[in-house]
């Protein structure tokens, strides 16, 4: 493998951990948004931490893009910056990647400011990062606004919400317990009412990704005509699909055993609440984890040929 597809496939796998970050970042501070008690210091840091998100994801795409015009022009790393303005004005991935980053700017302008406008802006650019991410993927071989095009917009964006949403939650449940002196039944209500969210969001985001992924899926290898095993797309598509199956079970054991018992046990706040949450913690910390492999995994999918050549 050339060393600078290499680069490219860590670099894309970045970009899609951080879009990830920044809108489980986004939607977990709007879930926060409809408590009237919460932990300010998380929601500060969740704003923080999408704006980082977003800031570190425009530099990515433009070290990416600077990767892409080594790539297609056959020059190195150090002399690719002739070819990046021939690459963005006459080639589609140029034109996709513009809309992409295009979108991040708009996402990231809109991040500086806090209000309902600004959120709505925000999410109005990460959609349409993921339209010109989708544009430059195997989901425009048959050109753009397609349907297939579309449902893989709608894959992105559920996958991204539904990863997000557990690696952004995962640390910010942490520090709501430790800004928290006492588990005060108001407070653990409130911390309640944020885990019971955050299990409907992903259920939901869930649903969506099993519908588009099985989609993608059929048209990726439409034309295979070899085992799936036997290439390396489908030995790549298959860990990726080991890795959801133990997020999803983790996830669910945390949805039918813990969210119930934080729910039976918040009205007292003592010590069955405690372990309740603390558990649901853990195991939400293990389920992030298991989708940092997803999103790393689907840097490499992103550039490995579904034909197998």
């Amino acid at each position: 493998m050339d060393p600078l597809v290499a680069v490219q496939i860590v670099v894309q796998s970045a970009q899609d951990l951080l879009f990830a970050v920044a809108a489980g970042a986004l939607v977990c501070s709007a879930m926060l948004g409809r408590q009237h008690q919460g932990c300010p210091a998380a929601s500060a840091a969740l704003g923080r931490l999408r704006l980082g998100a977003l800031g570190a994801l425009a530099l990515a795409c433009m070290l990416f893009l600077w990767l892409e015009a080594a790539v297609m022009s056959g020059s190195s790393f150090s002399e690719a910056g002739a070819a990046v303005s021939a690459v963005l004005t006459q080639s589609h991935f140029g034109i996709a990647w513009s809309v992409g980053f295009a979108g991040v700017v708009l996402a990231c302008l809109a991040g500086v400011r806090h209000s309902r406008a600004a959120w709505w802006l925000a999410a109005a650019g990460m959609v349409i990062y993921l339209a010109g991410k989708a544009a430059a993927s195997h989901a425009a071989d048959a050109g753009d606004f397609t349907l297939r095009e579309a449902v893989h917009v709608l894959h992105l964006g559920a996958t991204a919400l539904w990863a997000g949403s557990v690696i952004a939650a995962a640390p910010l449940l942490w520090r709501w317990g430790v800004a928290a002196s006492e588990a005060a039944s108001s407070e653990s209500a409130s911390r309640v009412r944020f885990c019971t969210h955050l299990s409907h969001l992903a259920t939901g985001a869930l649903a969506v990704v099993i519908v588009t992924g099985i989609y993608n899926a059929t048209q990726d290898t439409a034309h295979l005509t070899a085992p799936l095993l036997s290439v390396l797309y489908g030995r790549v598509l298959t860990l990726k699909l080991l890795f959801v199956t133990s997020a999803v079970l983790l996830g669910g054991y945390n949805r039918m055993i813990y969210l119930p018992r934080l729910q039976h046990t918040a009205a007292d706040g003592g010590q069955a609440y405690s372990d309740a949450q603390r558990s649901f913690d853990r195991l939400l910390a293990v389920e992030a984890i298991a989708m940092l492999a997803v999103l790393a995994i689907a840097g490499v999918l992103g550039h490995t040929s579904p034909s197998g050549g």
